[in-house]
């Protein structure tokens, strides 16, 4: 019986740790999504990890998605704010994204067409990212994603100051980044995660996304 008791507590403080990273990492891109729209601000370091999670389809090791958990600090320090931080710490555009990814990635499974024809392209194009290439993957990514994400409903809409909107390489980012967001937001349910878990664990995650 204690076996089976140390064998479940094991199995339930990892998929704790799967949900929180991919969590982090939720936050990270809509994080960067918002600064790109409201600022014209693109930071190719912390985007990095998330441009490469979305080509990672076979990784056992849920770190090795993003590259290393380290890659992922500001989302995870993000992520620990929202959850147990002051009110000022509140990022209601930002919930509302992880919010609005949610309901689409519910709505791809009813789309397995779509969904069968991204990882197919995904599958083909999977060459070495830096942060030297990022903008050539972004600009892939966002095509991409126009000829499948986008054609379901509802869409996901950013606000931002259509200065930066308008700009190629930032609209081309953004989409990119909802990619991301997207196959981070898989890896959560996967992992087990679900709106109950955040509400009932929420100072676990933020304890784990503080000593990551």
């Amino acid at each position: 019986m204690y076996w089976w008791r140390n064998s479940y507590i094991k199995m339930f403080k990892q998929e704790l740790k799967n949900e929180t990273i991919s969590l982090g990492a939720i936050y990270q891109a809509s994080n960067e999504i918002k600064k790109i729209a409201w600022q014209g601000e693109i930071n190719n370091k912390i985007i990095e990890p998330l441009i490469h999670s979305v080509y990672q389809t076979t990784s056992n090791e849920i770190a090795e998605i993003y590259i290393s958990v380290n890659k992922l600090n500001t989302g995870l320090d993000f992520l620990r704010k929202q959850l147990v931080g002051d009110a000022f710490s509140k990022d209601a555009e930002v919930v509302r994204y992880f919010e609005a990814i949610g309901v689409l990635v519910k709505n791809m499974n009813k789309h397995p067409d779509i969904v069968s024809n991204l990882r197919d392209e995904l599958s083909k194009h999977s060459s070495e990212i830096t942060q030297e290439n990022i903008h050539d993957h972004a600009s892939f990514l966002s095509d991409l994603y126009l000829k499948t994400v986008s054609k379901i409903n509802p869409r996901i809409i950013v606000n931002g100051d259509n200065k930066y909107l308008t700009k190629t390489n930032n609209a081309s980012m953004i989409r990119a980044l909802l990619l991301s967001a997207i196959r981070s937001y898989i890896l959560w349910q996967q992992s087990g995660g679900s709106r109950f878990r955040i509400f009932i664990f929420r100072k676990k995650i933020a304890k784990l996304a503080l000593t990551l």
